[in-house]
């Protein structure tokens, strides 16, 4: 996946090669949110969760071109959903990560319960 910068606030364009942490985090949470996406009929979407936990490691610098993103379901919790990101340039491993997502309520306060059928869905998805 490609991976650019956003211009900055005032408008003019970032000329370095660097790509910031929060530009990786954001390429890593497409990653889980598409993941979310394919599960098919609505399932479980962005809009039903909110990240509880995020955490990331960089082993060495991202640059703006081409990166490689693996996701994996690690485990489902009662109300909750953990995934494991790996990011990849150059074939090296640039970065690991963890982020948990809950199921919200309507008005997005309280964490509730993974239905049955998205319970069994994501369990098949749990890495071994």
């Amino acid at each position: 996946m490609p991976v650019t910068h956003r211009p900055n606030r005032d408008g003019s364009a970032v000329t370095s090669r660097h790509v910031p942490y929060y530009l990786a985090l954001e390429v890593a949470s497409d990653a889980w949110a598409r993941l979310l996406d394919e599960l098919g009929d609505g399932l479980l979407s962005t809009a039903d969760v909110a990240v509880v936990h995020t955490e990331f490691d960089f082993r060495r610098e991202l640059f703006t071109g081409e990166l490689d993103v693996d996701v994996e379901v690690t485990r489902v919790g009662r109300s909750s959903v953990a995934f494991a990101v790996a990011l990849y340039q150059r074939d090296l491993l640039a970065g690991t990560g963890e982020t948990v997502v809950a199921q919200t309520d309507e008005a997005r306060l309280v964490s509730v319960p993974l239905s049955p059928v998205q319970r069994a869905m994501l369990e098949s998805l749990v890495a071994a």
